[in-house]
């Protein structure tokens, strides 16, 4: 399907035009990519995936090299954990869907964790920012091979994983399903309104 639709800029109020299109992504299922771009150089992007699976969850020990070139597929509805270092990754309104490698997931999160220590140390918080270090040492112990820690990658919508043989894989709960972020406004196709 595509389709093109109009309305206004939210920059500069002219006219500006969006495509509409869906896609069937290997890993992902269907999407609806949706573009724009205004004269004036404002862009918008987003993805939504149209698919549900089972609910799932994926574990990952990484203890070597080897473990951090995983192929990890996370949808813009799935949460990373990294029990061991307290680290929550949930998915909010603006997630983005991306492929990488376990190297990569940790990366990000290093990324993500010196921003914070930095931002907490500007603010005085000065145990908040020692604890980031910390973090941020035992995250990059992890990318040199010398790791240690459990990944976990739990999806809702059922649209991540982690590609791996050694991999475990286990489906959530209706319980645990339900206390996750999707990061997205989910219709019940079964409620009444």
């Amino acid at each position: 399907m595509k389709l093109k639709t109009q309305t206004d800029c939210p920059v500069c109020h002219r006219t500006m035009e969006f495509d509409w299109e869906t896609q069937d992504i290997p890993h992902f299922g269907e999407a609806l990519l949706i573009s724009g771009v205004c004269s004036c150089g404002f862009r918008h992007c987003d993805t939504m995936l149209l698919s549900q699976k089972e609910p799932l969850r994926h574990r990952l020990q990484v203890d070597d090299e080897d473990d951090l070139n995983a192929r990890v597929i996370r949808s813009s509805s799935g949460t990373i954990r990294i029990p061991q270092l307290g680290i929550d990754v949930e998915p909010g309104f603006a997630s983005d869907c991306y492929i990488s490698n376990v190297e990569g997931v940790l990366r990000r999160i290093k990324d993500i964790v010196s921003f914070a220590s930095k931002s907490a140390l500007r603010e005085g918080e000065i145990s908040k920012a020692e604890r980031g270090d910390e973090i941020i040492r035992e995250l990059e112990e992890a990318i040199e091979g010398r790791g240690g820690l459990t990944i976990l990658l739990e999806d809702p919508l059922g649209n991540s994983a982690i590609l791996s043989d050694d991999v475990e894989v286990s489906a959530l709960t209706d319980e645990e399903a339900a206390s996750l972020q999707t990061g997205m406004i989910l219709l019940d196709e079964g409620s009444e309104g």
